[in-house]
């Protein structure tokens, strides 16, 4: 696990911190739009989907989408917080035997199955330095299936002054959030660029941002095959 890894994943263990994240969150309704617009695109693409990782999966809100979406294939819900999994536990309760819980960093993929369909991630990767980041792209892409999917809904540091505009105007549509649930960056937020960029080096040139509101981005790619 690299260092930025191993400090999320310190954060994210902390039972308190995690519960009081989930409570505070603030862009459930913001980010339920991208996470079916991701869907809707890898299913008039690969409506046949029958194995879907969500790495970094947090309650399972992103992996819920899918399994609905797809309702033959199978889920992998994974994370570094075992409080995240008891809350996606109960959130992914209805779809029975069809989701497998494993525990585990980002930046630790080498669990990851051969042959993925689809590999999402949300609101995770931004807590990753540059080559954190592109390292993540790059294995999380070798377990793809040709023709899969990488799909990461993540904020980014547009670089000033467009970062304090676009949050300081977010701040009309998104309201605060509540409790202990801020947490540090120890990097500045990866770029557009360095995003785009670690995709075509892991493989996956065929990329669009196919969503966006503020310094939130939806990346959506699809590996040749």
């Amino acid at each position: 696990m690299t260092t930025s890894g191993q400090q999320a994943a310190r954060t994210w263990s902390d039972p308190e911190f995690a519960k009081s994240w989930i409570a505070g969150d603030n862009q459930g309704d913001l980010l339920d739009m991208p996470r079916r617009v991701s869907a809707a695109l890898v299913a008039q693409d690969r409506p046949g989907t029958r194995l879907v990782v969500d790495v970094a999966s947090g309650p399972g809100a992103f992996l819920e989408v899918y399994l609905d979406e797809f309702p033959e294939a199978h889920g992998v819900w994974s994370d570094a917080s075992p409080t995240m999994m008891a809350e996606a536990e109960q959130r992914l309760a209805r779809f029975g035997d069809r989701v497998e819980f494993v525990i585990a960093d980002m930046t630790d993929t080498g669990w990851l199955p051969a042959g993925v369909d689809v590999i999402t991630t949300s609101r995770a990767s931004h807590h990753l330095d540059r080559d954190s980041l592109h390292g993540y792209y790059r294995e999380a892409a070798t377990h793809l299936a040709p023709g899969g999917w990488l799909v990461n809904l993540d904020h980014i540091g547009p670089g000033e002054p467009w970062n304090e505009r676009l949050r300081s105007a977010r701040k009309r549509f998104v309201p605060p959030r509540s409790g202990r649930s801020s947490h540090r960056h120890d990097y500045p937020l990866c770029s557009l660029d360095d995003h785009l960029s670690g995709f075509a080096a892991a493989g996956v040139p065929d990329v669009e941002v196919a969503w966006r509101a503020f310094v939130t981005v939806l990346l959506t790619g699809r590996k040749p095959g």
